[in-house]
């Protein structure tokens, strides 16, 4: 039976014994994790080089180029035109590198909150549309809610088999960083 890998850098790790070579690629594919999620995006959409070439302008031997690009090579203008020739809209962001998880995750939930009454501010008065919403929120809730169990029941006091009640109740700490409340402001 053939062993499955979950990536390159997996199997270079199993099939060789050159730790050189395995530094070496993993930089290669760190180095052109852009240009390879293009890549991805253009297969996923079941689209030839020669057919984002024509959408975006270029000759089919640019787009090859961008694909193959190292991340240093791509310009924000190849990547936006290559998004809009898929019809993709282009989001970039930063964040500092000493953000905590669990300020990320608090970011998003305030990003969530409202996106969802933005979502809700515009059903208005239509009774159709009040329902389809009502219907994603509780679609929503009960996926959030799978997500946040499934990652709860992963805890070691789980897998040790410990009784629920024994679980402490966590509180989690005020949100200071000004960029995540200036989302929840908003």
């Amino acid at each position: 039976m053939r062993k499955l890998y979950k990536s390159v850098k997996e199997m270079a790790r199993d099939i060789s014994k050159d730790a050189s070579f395995e530094s070496r690629l993993s930089k290669e594919i760190d180095e052109k994790r852009i240009a390879k999620f293009l890549f991805y995006l253009r297969c996923k959409n079941n689209l030839t080089q020669k057919q984002i070439a024509e959408k975006i302008g270029c000759t089919q031997s640019k787009v090859s180029k961008i694909e193959s690009a190292y991340n240093h090579e791509l310009s924000v203008q190849d990547l936006l035109d290559y998004g809009k020739a898929m019809n993709l809209k282009l989001e970039l962001g930063y964040r500092h590198p000493s953000m905590r998880i669990v300020d990320m995750i608090k970011y998003h939930a305030f990003k969530i909150k409202r996106l969802l009454g933005q979502l809700t501010d515009l059903a208005k008065d239509d009774k159709e549309m009040n329902d389809a919403i009502a219907r994603f929120h509780v679609e929503a809730f009960v996926n959030i809610e799978k997500i946040i169990k499934g990652s709860f029941v992963n805890l070691a006091i789980f897998r040790k088999k410990l009784p629920m009640e024994k679980a402490s109740v966590h509180i989690s700490a005020p949100i200071e960083s000004s960029n995540i409340q200036k989302v929840a402001s908003t």
